[in-house]
């Protein structure tokens, strides 16, 4: 399980800066980008561009590292400890939803239009999600034997 981890935090890690990258070099190639009124500072547009690229190389580099701290016991078979497997998947959940409110917060502050206030709070509830996986796994746990005896 602990491989299967690792190979869907590298998946993670591509479509993170793959989709980046994808977002942001049309709006690099469009004539006029950076020199019209409205046109975002390119400090700012390059420090969006490159959070992403940084963090998906980073989750990348240490999958191995992520997916073994997610699971305790290296037992083989297929034992599956659910309580990693939440606490992995909300993670990543929080890293992706942290990733994508810095990039946008950093284009916007570069920008001529107004900063949406929405994506501070994005922003906020995925640090909770990042740094709250064990809690977030723990009350899943709860939840789900909420109505059994065992």
């Amino acid at each position: 399980m602990r491989e299967l981890t690792e190979i869907v935090i590298k998946v993670f890690a591509a479509y993170l800066v793959f989709s980046t990258v994808g977002n942001y070099v049309p709006l690099a190639l469009v004539p006029d980008a950076f020199s019209g009124p409205n046109s975002p500072d390119i400090w700012f547009f390059a420090a969006g561009l490159s959070v992403p690229i940084v963090i998906g190389m980073v989750l990348w580099l240490r999958a191995s590292k992520i997916s073994k701290s997610a699971f305790s016991s290296e037992a083989p078979g297929p034992v599956i400890p659910e309580s990693g497997v939440v606490a992995a998947g909300v993670f990543l959940i929080g890293v992706y939803w942290f990733v994508r409110a810095v990039s946008v917060l950093l284009t916007q502050l570069g920008s001529q239009v107004s900063i949406n206030y929405g994506w501070c709070v994005v922003l906020a509830l995925s640090v909770g999600l990042i740094l709250g996986t064990n809690f977030i796994a723990k009350v899943f746990r709860k939840i789900r034997a909420a109505g059994s005896n065992a």
